[in-house]
């Protein structure tokens, strides 16, 4: 036995009892079913940005910046898309891909180049033309030197007509990489003849001055150094957008001359004000409660429809001396005049925080920084896409009305997705969302398929009340489950799940039970297994040290009533005191009186093995036994294989989850092993190596690319499997069948 140590627990104020209930309880809300189903997740070996799809809708186009290069993937089956070339874009050498964009008749991809230009070095940029009519043979075609520092581009007209919008930012960046705010070089937007493709007549570069238009305009930032950042055409071709994110603008230009495009307008972007539904503490608590002023400063912005704009508010800035931050932390839909048609007013960071996708560590910069938006008619109904690069989602809106989006659908996708295109004119009808996913180095696909049955449940709490997020363990009673968060949240809590849905895909978080002392002091514990017992729950939490290990027993009201720790007898086997290797995972025999501790890498992590501790309570006998591990093949050091979670099956089996470090912000093509192992418990005798049996292989058979698979459980007959999402992202909940 051991006492709690003082960093476990804080004393609970009134303020925090009421932030975090003891138990919370709303019913499951009810919905529509779904209409997106997940079709692929293909990593790919480099960064993924910006995406976008020739018109037959059978080839994507991605860049690759820090490669320079383009990735082309064949989806002529979306759920089975392949990476088949990259196109090296770099010219002898230097270039940084910053946008691609595909002709209407397919023929050809512009792609825009940054040219290696930073603050002292004004070297202008590129548009590279290439030849991609057959995508597994594609051909250089010409050069076109640009303004310094291209960052978007958008093609308008075509053939004989066709020119680029390009949004030459200039960002003077400095030897950190960082842009400067008020630099010496203003950006512009430029307008680049490509009618010569077509044997046409070239109009060649015009370029539109923005210094002038800021100077007269109210609202706006940096008047003198303006950074265009994204451009989008209206549907007509008559005219672009571009959003000018540093200096707070948007910028209106007139296309419907051919030859001659004009400047019709720059307005500002506005101020959102949020009252009290916002979170502006990073404190691994989410609580939407403050209020703020924030300049929207969108990054990706997209037409609606020729006369309204779709704005993604993630902003870029700083805090101005009035006390206004950047960034909107949502969406806007606006007219060409700059009249607010809609507002989302903090309604999707609450959906985010629902989902499990709202990011706490980002609630002192921008929120969930939705960064990617386009719309699009899937069948006959319209949709909006905005795309969180914090969150790591898209959220899709059906769009009937524009004074009054209506959410439909979370779509969660690979870490930071930065591209977001789809795709809705395929001969053989499938209608894709699209994202290119920089965080981990992936393409989603996404189908349109209202009718099709769900697989993968989607969970959501009762409110906004009921943040979750970073799961790292699972247990069950026969009716509900129950997770535990690791510490990526402050008090540790227990949530309880529904797993009966009132809408058809989705579970239901329907109670909080935070962990706390007898006498009422909050536990900041770190857990990462639970397992149910008749006196209540088994918490396996890691310490920092080998001595930090804790077994916590937690009652069904979330009160500690024992806790134990490691005797010395087993932490004498690991190789060192101050070892950060540790619990990962518990199981119980279903009297309570044994229990089982995975130990994530063993005592000592240079040697390939975990181990497994058995504890009888009644006898207070400890047992241990040693797991072999696989090894990563790229690079076993870095990619480091660990036991996540544990399951004890009533056959005498102990399902192990084994998964190396591949995945998330280790890329998504370095998760090589992500698998389900059995050993028999009848084996573990001290000092014993056990022998495993493969059960399911995730990696293999499921594309489970997310790294910290770390629940596990059998309910119903059927086994399952979560990773932690470190407390924003992708939860993936994979159905196995039985174990």
């Amino acid at each position: 036995m051991m006492r709690i140590p003082a960093w476990a627990f804080t004393r609970l104020t009134a303020a925090a009892l009421l932030a975090l209930p003891l138990l919370t309880h709303a019913a499951p809300p009810a919905g529509r079913a779904a209409p997106f189903r997940l079709a692929a997740h293909l990593p790919v070996d480099g960064v993924a940005e910006i995406v976008a799809a020739t018109p037959d809708g059978m080839t994507l186009l991605f860049t690759s910046a820090d490669a320079g290069r383009v990735g082309v993937v064949d989806i002529r089956q979306p759920d089975r898309p392949a990476l088949k070339d990259w196109i090296d874009v770099r010219l002898h050498g230097v270039g940084e891909p910053t946008s691609v964009a595909v002709t209407p008749d397919g023929r050809f991809a512009v792609v825009a180049i940054r040219m290696d230009d930073d603050q002292h070095n004004a070297r202008r940029g590129l548009l590279r033309i290439y030849d991609v009519r057959r995508p597994e043979q594609v051909r250089h075609v010409k050069d076109i030197t640009v303004g310094v520092g291209p960052d978007s581009l958008a093609l308008a007209g075509q053939g004989r007509t066709l020119r680029a919008v390009v949004a030459i930012e200039d960002e003077e960046t400095n030897a950190k990489g960082d842009a400067l705010l008020g630099g010496q070089r203003p950006g512009f937007i430029e307008v680049v003849g490509l009618q010569t493709l077509y044997g046409g007549r070239d109009s060649g570069l015009q370029r539109m001055d923005l210094v002038d238009a800021l100077r007269s305009t109210d609202g706006v930032l940096y008047a003198d150094d303006p950074q265009p950042e994204f451009v989008s055409i209206s549907p007509s071709g008559r005219r672009a957008v571009v959003s000018l994110q540093e200096n707070n603008a948007i910028a209106i230009v007139d296309l419907s001359d051919a030859r001659r495009a004009r400047l019709e307008r720059v307005f500002s972007a506005g101020i959102v004000e949020r009252q009290g539904n916002a979170d502006l503490a990073k404190d691994k608590e989410v609580r939407l409660k403050d209020s703020f002023r924030g300049r929207r400063e969108p990054d990706a912005i997209s037409w609606v429809n020729d006369n309204v704009l779709a704005l993604a508010n993630e902003g870029d800035g700083k805090k101005d001396e009035n006390g206004s931050l950047p960034g909107g932390r949502g969406f806007t839909l606006m007219d060409t005049h700059g009249r607010v048609v809609h507002e989302d007013n903090g309604a999707l960071e609450a959906i985010a925080v629902r989902h499990g996708h709202y990011p706490d560590g980002r609630s002192a910069a921008k929120g969930i920084e939705t960064e990617a938006i386009t719309a699009a008619r899937f069948g006959k109904t319209p949709y909006l896409f905005v795309g969180s690069e914090r969150g790591s989602f898209v959220a899709a809106y059906q769009i009937n009305r524009l004074d009054k989006p209506e959410f439909v659908q979370l779509l969660p996708t690979g870490q930071s997705p930065e591209g977001l295109t789809t795709v809705t004119r395929r001969r053989d009808g499938q209608q894709l969302v699209v994202t290119a996913n920089e965080g981990d180095g992936s393409i989603q696909i996404y189908r349109h398929d209202p009718g099709a049955p769900v697989r993968e449940p989607q969970l959501l709490s009762a409110s906004v009340d009921v943040p979750w997020g970073a799961i790292s363990g699972l247990t069950q009673d026969g009716r509900h489950l129950y997770a535990v968060p690791d510490n990526a949240f402050g008090q540790s809590r227990i949530w309880r799940i529904d797993p009966n849905p009132g809408t058809p895909g989705q579970w239901t978080i329907d109670q909080t039970i935070a962990i706390r002392t007898a006498d009422g002091r909050a536990v900041k514990a770190d857990p990462e297994g639970i397992a149910h017992v008749p006196e209540g729950f088994w918490i396996a939490s890691e310490g920092a040290k080998v001595a930090d290990n804790a077994l916590l027993l937690v009652d069904r009201q979330g009160v500690v009533r024992q806790q134990v720790s490691l005797p010395p007898s087993v932490q004498s086997r690991f190789a060192r005191a101050g070892i950060s290797t540790g619990f990962e995972g518990v199981a119980a025999s279903p009297d309570g009186q044994t229990l089982y501790l995975a130990i994530q890498r063993g005592f000592d992590p240079e040697k390939p093995q975990a181990a497994i501790v058995r504890w009888h309570r009644p006898s207070d006998t400890w047992t241990t036994a040693l797991y072999p591990l696989e090894r990563h093949s790229r690079d076993p050091k870095t990619f480091w294989m660990g036991i996540s979670e544990i399951q004890l099956l009533p056959d005498g089996r102990l399902l192990v989850l084994e998964r190396d470090k591949g995945g998330g912000e280790a890329r998504a093509i370095n998760a090589e092993v992500k698998r389900i192992y059995s050993v028999r418990v009848g084996d573990i005798e001290e000092g014993a190596v056990l022998a495993k049996q493969l059960v399911r292989d995730l990696r293999q058979d499921h594309d489970y690319l997310q790294e910290k698979a770390e629940g596990m459980l059998v309910f119903r007959n059927e086994l399952w499997v979560v990773n932690d999402n470190d407390g924003a992202g992708w939860t993936r909940w994979l159905p196995l069948g039985r174990p």
